[in-house]
């Protein structure tokens, strides 16, 4: 799953929020400025076929919601 994440999100870093407010077996992908984000998860479902609990957020956007982290590590 991590793979697929940076393969088609190329994220700045990845993280798996394990427990937490955000939920659980989370991923929060930070994504560039104008990443067109709509169309990173259709491909990423069209290739990985499950729905794994995505949150994909700019670093701004990253900076409010860190706060929120459960337990949990950072992938990338």
């Amino acid at each position: 799953m991590t793979q697929k994440i940076l393969e088609i999100f190329k994220p700045k870093c990845l993280y798996r929020v394990d427990e937490g407010p955000l939920g659980e077996n989370v991923y929060v992908v930070v994504v560039n400025e104008g990443t067109d984000v709509e169309k990173k998860f259709v491909e990423f479902y069209n290739q990985v076929g499950t729905e794994p609990a995505l949150i994909v957020v700019t670093e701004e956007e990253f900076a409010q919601i860190e706060p929120l982290f459960g337990k949990g590590e950072r992938l990338f």
